[in-house]
């Protein structure tokens, strides 16, 4: 596949549709995750698709109580197996015990534990496995899969640099249901849930609170941005470790009245209403997924201009793109957002458009589907050669 980045609705791939005669397949999804973010949701709303067009999807993970719960009230079959820990031995057996008993197809595995163990189990089983790659991961917890998935032609890009050949390397967008998100966004419930004023400034960032999501950025350019918005208030919903550091440096900066930790919050898509702009400043990233539930949202984004983010952010169109560790064009940026709303409105009706494009369920679905299709049918002409 060509080392390009779409930006039309050709990014399903002509060349992969789905062949309405096929029969439809029995797909085993294993993650383990430690909390419900980012990959699981995007598993678990690929999984919901896929049921949709009719296959059965079984999910095997480790107990993670609201991800079943979201699970099930999609209708998606789940079970709880002992298969966490990259120490656990036991757990490809265990894989390939339960791919056989379920009969599954193909083995779709999602991070890094899952990767290992699933694509293990999958060669046990005799079933052909996708390892799909959320992240800039190393290769190693994934080299025995048989065709690889990315979020992002960033992450591809990174898989290839490591030796993993592009030809084995599919991009499939993270996808969202744009009919849970009704536009234009009404964020005064949210507002007031949280106690913040119709008129006030508001920008936040969903990510976990890890030093590479740049959180250490904005706070810098949140002191630059009181002295043009005394009312102004960041919202950081996420958890991590770099919490306690970030509430330090609020503090030291006087920005205590202006920043607010809101923790992991399950209702995060429903609170990005209340913002006028929406902030990821990352140093890394896979892809953004909050970026697109923004984007649906009809949420204007500022945004570090790197790989992953910049497939979806189109600078200047659907948001505005910086140098990634510059808290000064942080400011800058996000300060224009705010003083000019036609321009931020403006940016916030091509985000959706853009979403309803490119980042859909039923792309990512249809694209799943090809890759499953086409590395079934590799498995299986393998299987014929190595028997003659």
């Amino acid at each position: 596949m060509a080392d390009r980045m779409p930006t039309e609705p050709d990014v399903l791939g002509e060349e992969m549709a789905l062949d309405a005669g096929r029969e439809k397949l029995t797909i085993l999804q294993i993650i383990t995750p430690k909390r419900y973010s980012g990959a699981e949701r995007s598993m678990t709303y690929l999984s919901e698709a896929l049921v949709a067009r009719g296959h059965r999807v079984v999910v095997a993970c480790k107990y993670n109580e609201l991800m079943l719960q979201e699970l099930h009230k999609r209708g998606v079959e789940a079970h709880v197996l002992p298969i966490r820990g990259k120490l656990n031995l036991a757990a490809p057996f265990v894989i390939a015990k339960f791919a056989r008993r379920i009969g599954a197809e193909v083995i779709h595995t999602h991070l890094s534990t899952a990767g290992l163990w699933g694509s293990l189990g999958a060669k046990i089983a005799g079933v052909p496995c996708v390892g799909h790659v959320h992240w800039l991961n190393h290769k190693h917890c994934y080299v025995f899969a048989d065709r690889w998935a990315t979020c992002s032609y960033g992450v591809r890009k990174h898989l290839i640099a490591q030796g993993i050949p592009g030809e084995r390397i599919e991009v499939v967008y993270n996808g969202l249901d744009e009919r849970q998100f009704a536009w234009p966004a009404d964020g005064s419930a949210a507002r007031e849930k949280l106690g913040l004023r119709p008129d006030q400034p508001v920008i936040g960032v969903v990510a976990h609170l890890s030093a590479h999501k740049g959180h250490a950025y904005l706070v810098q350019a949140m002191s630059r941005l009181v002295d043009r918005f005394d009312d102004i208030c960041c919202l950081l919903i996420g958890e991590g470790k770099n919490e306690a550091r970030l509430r330090t440096m609020v503090s030291q900066l006087g920005l205590d009245r202006h920043v607010r930790f809101l923790g992991y919050r399950h209702d995060a898509v429903e609170l990005i209403k209340a913002l006028d702009v929406a902030v990821l400043p990352s140093l890394q990233e896979g892809l953004g997924i909050v970026l697109i539930e923004a984007g649906f949202l009809g949420k204007p984004a500022v945004a570090s201009n790197i790989d992953g983010i910049n497939e979806v952010i189109v600078d200047g169109e659907t948001g505005v793109l910086v140098p990634p560790g510059d808290a000064d064009a942080l400011a800058v940026a996000i300060d224009a957002l705010l003083e000019d709303a036609d321009w931020a409105q403006q940016l916030g009706r091509q985000a959706r458009a853009r979403m309803e494009q490119i980042f859909t369920l039923d792309a990512m679905a249809e694209r799943a589907e090809a890759v499953y299709y086409e590395v079934i049918g590799e498995y299986q002409q393998r299987k014929c050669r190595s028997a003659i």
